[in-house]
């Protein structure tokens, strides 16, 4: 891999960052803080700490003992009541020990030789775990190879879409979301129902193999996530359903106490890492992104929907790159599939924590609320052309879930990297969108079918002519929009 003239300027100082740490000149913690400023990721920063940390630990001198000089064979053993050591700040003085001088005729067994099982050591990258010879060559791929440009976002007080808010939004009908319409909208069945799918180029085997990736894929989901018929992994909670995502586990009595909420957000933060979740963020529950009515497309189960948290934990997955840029393909379903999956564990187990701790808390996938809006105020990012949550780490390469609670916390700010002037004239994702469903021109309040929210103004995607180009595929999802966006790509050369 190739990286910018800026990447290169940054290693000599890599360098002397880490000869600081091996020296303990420097905190593992001070050399993560200083490589992340000088561009490095976070992940990154951190393989380089494990795997170049500390020489090895401050020498403590060893105490050395007195003995008789030359003492005779017949001589007793007598105590010696002297004992010299050496001044150590973690070594105390130890006076007036009783030690013996050995006798002379004593010699120690010549040690046996251990065999050796490996042939030599190398250098592992945690990430990927390709060996190298060296320290400087492991430096050297993980610089190269494992980080990317992160630009520096500002925190401001009200999430950028705010200013294209009007007097018009109200909560959104989840009824009317383009998956739920193909189970009750006639008129956009008789559309899907017309779509005439394109001759594939791949043989039957290829997709019997295609096939098998998404299956596997989306297997914790499909089988621990509901036992309800019909149930495809992807919906998330379901209205009194068992399985990973039920509402129903019951709440620890004894509660935990919550003396510093801004603690208590960073230990939160911290265990969803632990359980999955690449990106974590807190906000307030705005009502207004909550839907008005719940639609469950497993039963056909409707009715109104009221939420009474006080906070929401969004967490966003990373999405492979390699497979997105499959799309449209089963390496792309797959890499979807597969965060579904995950997303129906990481929710779920961070829910059980919070309850455990003595609080209400309930996961959700793409249920309940619309986690993009969440996501933006939970200062993750910010939402772009192409309608989906672009994030300085992963661009439009992360599906979304979250965890609704009464948890004591600290939201957290909304940000601003630049996305709104960026998707102003960078149209990349508008260009690829085979189903022309990505919009070139200026923000408008227009919307192009009732699966878009009134009362907003913004770039309105036509998602029911996405999902008839899927069909078009054979129901093979289409990813190039986010594979497109430059954002997405894991090296930022030109930025």
């Amino acid at each position: 891999m190739k990286t910018s003239s800026s990447s290169r300027l940054s290693e000599p100082r890599i360098h002397e960052l880490l000869q600081q740490l091996q020296q303990s000149k420097l905190s593992r913690r001070g050399f993560i803080r200083s490589a992340v400023l000088l561009g490095l990721s976070v992940g990154a920063a951190e393989a380089l700490a494990a795997c170049a940390g500390p020489s090895g630990p401050t020498a403590i001198p060893t105490p050395t003992y007195s003995a008789p000089v030359s003492a005779p064979t017949n001589t007793p053993i007598v105590p010696s009541m002297e004992m010299e050591v050496q001044q150590h700040p973690s070594v105390p003085v130890v006076k007036e020990v009783p030690t013996y001088s050995p006798p002379a005729t004593v010699v120690p067994p010549a040690p046996t030789a251990t065999p050796v099982m490996w042939e030599g050591v190398a250098w592992s990258c945690p990430t990927c775990l390709q060996q190298f010879a060296s320290q400087d060559d492991l430096v050297q791929h993980v610089l190269t190879g494992h980080t990317v440009k992160v630009p520096v976002p500002r925190r401001v007080d009200k999430p950028t879409y705010a200013q294209y808010l009007t007097d018009q939004l109200e909560r959104f009908d989840q009824r009317n979301h383009v998956f739920s319409r193909t189970m009750w909208d006639t008129e956009y069945q008789q559309q899907l129902g017309a779509v005439t799918q394109r001759p594939s180029r791949a043989t039957p085997a290829e997709i019997q193999a295609g096939a098998a990736m998404v299956a596997g894929a989306i297997y914790t989901d499909a089988t621990a996530g509901s036992l309800v018929a019909g149930y495809g992994g992807y919906d998330g909670h379901l209205q009194g359903a068992k399985g990973l995502y039920s509402w129903d586990d019951d709440v620890n009595p004894p509660r935990y106490p919550v003396p510093d909420p801004a603690a208590m957000s960073e230990q939160i933060k911290a265990v969803a890492r632990l359980y999955g979740a690449d990106l974590v963020g807190i906000c307030r529950l705005d009502q207004r992104w909550v839907y008005s009515h719940y639609f469950d497309m497993a039963t056909a189960a409707y009715g109104q929907l009221e939420v009474p948290y006080q906070y929401a934990i969004v967490m966003g997955l990373e999405m492979d790159f390699a497979q997105i840029r499959t799309s449209p393909g089963f390496g792309a379903s797959a890499a979807t599939a597969v965060k579904y999956s995950r997303m129906a564990e990481v929710a779920p187990k961070l829910a059980k924590y919070i309850r455990m701790l003595g609080y209400p808390a309930v996961p959700c996938g793409n249920d309940t609320a619309q986690s993009i809006p969440l996501a933006i105020d939970a200062g993750l990012g910010e939402l772009g052309r192409l309608g989906l949550l672009l994030t300085p780490e992963f661009g439009a390469r992360q599906r979304l879930c979250k965890v609704l609670t009464d948890l004591p916390l600290v939201p957290d700010r909304p940000i601003d990297f630049g996305m709104q002037r960026f998707c102003e004239t960078c149209l990349a994702c508008a260009h690829v969108c085979p189903a022309q469903a990505i919009p070139r021109g200026e923000r408008s309040t227009e919307r192009t079918s009732i699966s878009n929210r009134p009362g907003i103004k913004r770039w309105h995607v036509n998602v029911g002519n996405c999902l008839l180009f899927w069909l078009s595929q054979g129901g093979v999802d289409c990813s190039n929009c986010i594979a497109a966006c430059p954002w997405s790509f894991p090296l930022r050369p030109w930025l």
